[in-house]
C-alpha cells in the first residue's frame, strides 16, 4: 500500500509538472483573446492578463504576467514593462519547466523579444543586442532574425539587415494559425513584419538615394495595409498609418507638398490620438514638412509638440535629434540666435549620446545625417560665439568710445574755461604787466641777496623794455638785456630768479604769448596771419616753437584761441 500511495503521488506530480509546462486550448484561447484586446480594448485585455496571473498554472500564470507587461510596453511605460519582463525572465529560468521544451523557449523567447523593442524604442541599441546575446544559447540561432535584421538597419548595414528580415518573413513559425489564434491576429503578425520591411527601404533609399527603393518601401506598406483593410481591422488606423508611411516616402524624395498633404490626413483619423507614438510621427513629419517649405512657425509648433510628447514616451533618440536639428535650423532663420544656440548645443550633447551607445553611429536618419547635423549644430554655436565675439569688441568699441567722447568733452570745457579767463583777465589789463598769465604765488619769496637800488633799477629798466615791446626783438637773450639795463648776466639771472621766481627764458615767453593774446584779440586782420608768420612776429624763428610754447603758457593750442575768438566776435 506504501509503495502504491508513493507511485501515485509521484505520478500525480508528474502529470501536473507535465500539465503546467503545457496550456489547455482554453487557455490558450484567452492569451489570443488577451492579445487580440491589447489592440482593440486595452483595458480589458489587462483586467483578463491580471487575473491569469494569479492562476494555479505556472505557464499560464507567466503568459497573463508577460501579457501585463505587454500593456504598460504599449503605453509607452518602458521603465515599468522592463522591470515586469526582467522579474518575469527570472521566474521562467527558476521553474522546473523543460529548457529544452518549444514552450519554454517560445515563452522566454516572447519576453526577451520585447526587452528588444524597448531598448530599441529608447535608442539604446547597446542593451537591445546585450539581451539577444545573453539568450542567444537559450532560444533557436532562428528566433531572433527579425531583431538582429532590425538592428543590422538601424546601424546602417541595410543589405544584410533586409536580406534578414525577408528571411524571418518567408521562415516564419506563425506561417500556419496556432490553436485559438484568429486570422486576423496572424494577419497582423505578417503586417507587421512587411511595415518593418518597408521602413528598412526608407532607410536604405537615405543612404543610396535610388529611387526605387522607396518603391519597394510603398509596395511593403501598400501590401500590409491590404491584408489588415482585407478582414476589416482598424480600418480606420490601418489607413492612417499607410498615410503616415507614404508621406514619409514623399518627403525623403523631396516632394514635401506631396507629403505634408497625406500627413493633413490626419484629421480623417482622430483613433491615432489613442497612440501617443503615432501622433508623435505625425507630428515631426509636418514639422519636417513646414520646415522645408520655409513656413518656419509651423514647423516650430509641431516640433513643440513632439518634444512635449517625447518627455512622456521618451522615443525615439534619432527622432528627437531631428526635431532639435530642425529647430536649430528654423530659429537661424528667424535670426534668433539665442535659441538657434540652445538647440544647436542639444543636438550635439544628443550626438554624443548616440554614438556613446552604439559600436558605429547611425550612418543617416530621415533626411538628416548625424555628421550634417553636427556641421549645421557647430556653424550655429560659431555664429553664436563669433557674435559674442563682435558683441564683445563692440562694446569695448563703444566704451572706448564713450571714454573718448568724455575725456574729449571734459578737455573741450577746460579749454573753454581757459579761454573764458585769458580774454576776462585781457579786459583787465591794458598794461605791460602780465600777472595774468602768471601762476599766483602766495608763498614768501626767499631772503633776497640784491640790494633794494639794484632791484628798483631793474625793474624799472625792465619796465620800459616792456613798453617798447623789446622782447619782440629775436636777440632778446639775457645778455642783450644786461646790456640795455647797464649789469650783467648773472646779477640780471638772480634777479629773475630771486626776485621774479622765473627764469628769463619763461620771462620772455610770457611777454610774448601775451602781446598774441591781446593781439590776436584786438586785431581780427592779426587772425588771418600764419602761425609762422605770427612766429616771426614775436621773436621767434619757426611755427613749432610758438605753438610748444604757447601751449606751455595758456594750455590751449593757437588755433583753438583763434577759433574761439571767430565764433565769439
Amino acid at each position: 500500500m506504501m509503495h502504491k500511495f508513493t507511485f501515485s503521488v509521484i505520478l500525480l506530480l508528474f502529470i501536473n509538472l507535465m500539465l503546467a509546462q503545457e496550456l489547455s486550448e482554453s487557455e490558450i484561447s484567452r492569451t489570443r483573446n488577451i492579445q487580440e484586446n491589447l489592440i482593440s480594448n486595452p483595458e480589458k485585455a489587462y483586467a483578463e492578463a491580471l487575473e491569469i496571473s494569479n492562476s494555479k498554472n505556472e505557464l499560464f500564470r507567466f503568459y497573463g504576467k508577460y501579457y501585463i507587461a505587454n500593456y504598460f510596453y504599449n503605453k509607452s511605460e518602458f521603465t515599468y514593462s522592463k522591470k515586469l519582463l526582467i522579474i518575469l525572465i527570472d521566474s521562467i529560468e527558476k521553474s522546473k519547466m523543460d529548457k529544452s521544451s518549444k514552450v519554454y523557449q517560445d515563452l522566454l523567447g516572447m519576453c526577451v523579444n520585447k526587452l528588444f523593442y524597448i531598448h530599441k524604442n529608447l535608442g539604446e541599441y547597446d542593451l537591445a543586442l546585450f539581451y539577444l546575446d545573453k539568450y542567444k544559447n537559450s532560444v533557436p540561432n532562428n528566433h531572433f532574425n527579425e531583431q538582429y535584421g532590425s538592428i543590422k538597419v538601424a546601424m546602417g548595414d541595410y543589405v544584410n539587415g533586409i536580406a534578414l528580415l525577408k528571411r524571418e518573413l518567408k521562415t516564419s513559425h506563425h506561417l500556419k494559425l496556432g490553436i485559438g489564434e484568429k486570422k486576423v491576429m496572424n494577419k497582423k503578425l505578417f503586417a507587421d513584419k512587411y511595415n518593418i520591411i518597408g521602413e528598412a527601404y526608407q532607410k536604405y533609399y537615405i543612404q543610396s538615394k535610388k529611387k526605387v527603393l522607396l518603391d519597394s518601401a510603398n509596395h511593403y506598406f501598400n501590401v500590409a495595409a491590404t491584408m489588415m483593410l482585407q478582414d476589416n481591422f482598424q480600418p480606420e488606423y490601418t489607413k492612417a498609418l499607410l498615410s503616415m508611411r507614404e508621406a514619409k516616402s514623399a518627403a525623403l524624395a523631396g516632394n514635401y507638398e506631396k507629403s505634408l498633404s497625406l500627413y493633413r490626413k490626419r484629421k480623417k483619423y482622430p483613433i491615432i490620438q489613442d497612440n501617443i507614438r503615432t501622433e508623435q510621427l505625425f507630428d515631426l513629419g509636418m514639422a519636417d514638412c513646414f520646415h522645408h517649405l520655409k513656413q518656419v512657425d509651423s514647423a516650430l509648433f509641431y516640433c513643440s509638440k513632439y518634444i512635449e510628447s517625447y518627455q512622456i514616451t521618451k522615443v525615439s533618440k534619432e527622432n528627437l535629434l531631428m526635431t532639435y536639428n530642425i529647430m536649430t535650423q528654423c530659429y537661424n532663420e528667424k535670426n534668433d540666435t539665442k535659441n538657434a544656440y540652445r538647440y544647436a548645443q542639444k543636438s550635439l550633447e544628443l550626438i554624443q549620446s548616440i554614438e556613446g551607445i552604439k559600436s558605429k553611429s547611425l550612418n543617416f536618419l530621415h533626411n538628416y545625417d548625424l555628421n550634417k547635423i553636427k556641421e549645421e549644430s557647430n556653424k550655429v554655436i560659431a555664429s553664436k560665439n563669433y557674435f559674442k565675439i563682435s558683441l564683445f569688441g563692440i562694446l569695448i568699441i563703444l566704451a572706448i568710445v564713450v571714454f573718448s567722447f568724455y575725456f574729449y568733452y571734459k578737455d573741450q570745457k577746460e579749454k573753454h574755461y581757459r579761454f573764458l579767463k585769458i580774454i576776462q583777465d585781457l579786459k583787465e589789463s591794458k598794461t605791460s604787466e602780465i600777472s595774468i598769465l602768471q601762476i599766483e604765488n602766495s608763498e614768501p619769496q626767499p631772503k633776497q641777496t640784491l640790494d633794494e637800488e639794484f632791484i628798483e633799477k631793474i625793474a624799472l629798466g625792465l619796465k620800459k623794455l616792456e613798453q617798447k615791446e623789446t622782447f619782440l626783438d629775436p636777440n632778446f637773450k639775457l645778455a642783450f638785456v644786461a646790456k640795455k639795463l647797464n649789469t650783467n648776466t648773472a646779477y640780471l639771472s638772480q634777479y629773475f630768479n630771486q626776485v621774479m621766481q622765473k627764469t628769463f627764458s619763461e620771462y620772455t615767453q610770457e611777454l610774448r604769448i601775451h602781446y598774441v593774446l591781446q593781439k590776436l584779440k584786438d586785431a581780427p586782420y592779426f587772425r588771418k596771419y600764419t602761425l609762422q608768420a605770427i612766429a616771426e612776429e614775436v621773436g621767434y624763428k619757426d611755427a613749432n616753437t610758438l605753438v610748444r610754447v604757447f601751449k606751455k603758457q595758456t594750455g590751449l593750442s593757437p588755433n583753438y584761441y583763434i577759433e574761439k575768438l571767430e565764433n565769439t566776435d
